[in-house]
Formats: C-alpha cells, structure tokens, sequence
C-alpha cells in the first residue's frame, strides 16, 4: 500500500469518527433519580418515630429533544420486623398511607398509596411503601424536589432495610418507561433508646399555683447541628417530665425548654451512655412579653400596657407568672432580667 494511500485511508477513519461523534452527540442525555434521604426529625429507637424524605430529580443535557418525566412508581422496601410506616391520614378504611409531596410534581394525581407485605415480585423485600403518581399536565425536564415523606416507628433492634427497589420505574408523556439511573437509601439502624430527663420550673411560680403549678413548659431535644430528635415533652405541676425524651444511646445532644412569656433555656452537650441521663433542674426567667427571646424596653412597655387586666384578653406571654391577671408581679419578674437574653444556661 503506497503512502498517498495509507494517508487517504487515514483521513477517511477519522472523517468517519468525527462524523458518528457529531450524530450521537445530538441524542439526548437524560439522568434520574429517585432517592430516600436520610433522617430529617426524629430518633431510630425502638418506640420512635422518624421521617425519611422521598426526592425525584431528572437533568436533561442541551442535546437533542429533552425526555420529560410525566409519572412515578415508586417501591420502597423495608423490613416489617424492624420497623413499620405510620398511617398519615389516620384512617384505617384506605389502609396505611404516607404523605405525597408537591415538590418535585406541582400538580399530582395518585394512582397508588399503599404498604404492600411482601413487596410484589420481582422484589424481594419482605414489605414497601408503593406509591403511582403522575403530574397532571405536561412533564418534567429539569428539576428536583419531594414525591413523599414518610413517618416510621421502630418494632425491634437491627437494620431497617428501607430500599429503593429496582422495580420503581419513571414514565414518560407517552407511557414509556425511562431509566432510573440512581436509586439509593440510606442504611438506618434501630436501636434501644437512651433517655433524658430533668425538671424546668419558672420563675414567679410555685407548684401549688392554679392552673398547674410548674406544668406545660416545652421540652426537645435536638442533635448539634440542630435537627430534631425527640419531643416536645411537657413538664408535670413540679417542672419534672412527664415523659424522657427517647434518644438513640451513643448520642450527644442538646436540650432546650421553653415557655410563652419566659427566656429559653438550653443544656449542652447532653451525652447519652447509658439508659437514662438525668440532666437536673433549671429555672426559667421571666418577662419575655413580646417572645423575642430578651428582655428589654419593649417588654416593660407591653406589659404596662396590659396592667391590671385579666388574661384572656391579655396575651399569655403578657400575663408572665401565668396567674390570669397583668400585675405588678409580672412588671417586677421582667424588670429583675432586664437586658438578659435567652438561651440562658440550664
């Protein structure tokens, strides 16, 4: 083979490369997913509740007629031994149901909602959520956000096993299914609960005061980067919980209390070790009126505005040791922490 020849054949490969490289970049490039984030509120314990999200996306690249997603199965598998989903409407004649979303779909007609035991072939999970949804007019071509949420409860120690099944499929305007090229779930363990407890009186407040002495204030727990864990609780007339707050054991925590017309107060860092964690008393100070978290000028004017009227119509954080009258004693509990500000330390 002479050279011009060898050098011809060479142009005409490459010719024919650049030509097949041009005519596939013109297919279009569409990438989806359908994806169970990790815990948003709530605690993995045996006896708690928690909240996973369920997230859709789809990307179309600038090449090509993009692929719009008009329809959702879903298939979330879980382990039934280990946990099991909480009814979200509560009503026991349409079965067990989780919350759709308007996030990702803005206008949405359900076709299916509904926890199926086993999960149908060709899963294998021995229990999943199973949701059908579909946008009611025109598909998506890029964006992201929620189809569903769901609320869990943990039965039992171990691995909840909450999947992605490989039977989910999306579907585009003309029923035709497109690929889900990632499924993915969070691995979450349940395991036995830590709890916590403590005793949060008010200021101004006895336990023998009407209504109900120290009672009512708002107890949570919360991780450190301030998602929640567990509660509100309430307190009893003595301040003490009415119920731990359930945390998972092996945790560091932070405890906050709260309660109209008082300062917050906050505990951290809580450390669970062991089963229960007493973190002790704390007081509650008074004259927040205007529920800014400090006490300043403009609680003294509110609460001088209100003088010597009852509560109602008085707001409550106004009425400041809850006793259903605007009294000296209250302009005198908020004038005793004037310019503190909450969190105060528990």
């Amino acid at each position: 083979m002479s050279k011009l020849i060898r050098l011809m054949l060479v142009a005409a490969l490459a010719a024919l490369w650049i030509v097949s490289g041009s005519v596939s970049a013109q297919s279009p490039n569409v990438y989806t997913s359908l994806v169970v984030s990790d815990i948003t509120s709530g605690a993995p314990v045996i006896g708690g509740f928690f909240t996973t999200p369920v997230s859709a996306s789809v990307t179309n690249d600038s090449r090509g007629t993009p692929t719009p997603i008009q329809g959702i199965e879903a298939y979330i598998g879980f382990d039934p031994d280990i946990v099991n989903v909480v009814d979200f409407d509560s009503n026991p004649t349409n079965g067990v149901q989780v919350e759709i979303k308007t996030g990702f779909f803005t206008s949405i007609q359900t076709g299916i909602n509904r926890v199926e035991t086993p999960c149908p072939p060709p899963s294998s999970a021995p229990a999943c959520v199973h949701i059908a949804i579909s946008q009611i007019s025109g598909g998506v071509t890029n964006g992201s956000g929620l189809i569903a949420r769901i609320r869990w409860v943990g039965r039992a120690a171990g691995a909840a096993g909450i999947s992605v099944e490989a039977s989910s499929v999306m579907s585009d305007p003309d029923g035709m299914s497109v690929i889900i090229n990632n499924r993915s779930a969070p691995s979450i363990q349940i395991l036995s609960p830590g709890a916590i407890t403590g005793t949060v009186t008010r200021q101004g407040r006895t336990p023998s005061m009407p209504p109900d002495g120290h009672a009512h204030t708002s107890v949570t727990a919360y991780n450190l980067s301030g998602g929640l864990v567990a509660g509100p609780v309430e307190t009893d007339r003595y301040g003490i919980f009415v119920s731990p707050l359930q945390v998972p054991v092996g945790g560091t925590y932070v405890v906050v209390a709260s309660y109209p017309g008082y300062l917050s107060a906050r505990k951290s860092p809580v450390y669970v070790v062991g089963a229960t964690v007493d973190i002790d008393s704390t007081q509650l100070r008074g004259g927040d009126a205007n529920s800014d978290n400090c006490v300043n000028i403009f609680d003294l004017v509110t609460i001088a505005s209100w003088f010597s009227q009852s509560s109602p119509p008085a707001p409550p954080a106004v009425d400041i040791n809850d006793d259903g009258f605007v009294s000296i004693f209250d302009l005198t509990i908020a004038a005793s922490n004037f310019l503190r500000c909450g969190s105060t330390a528990w």
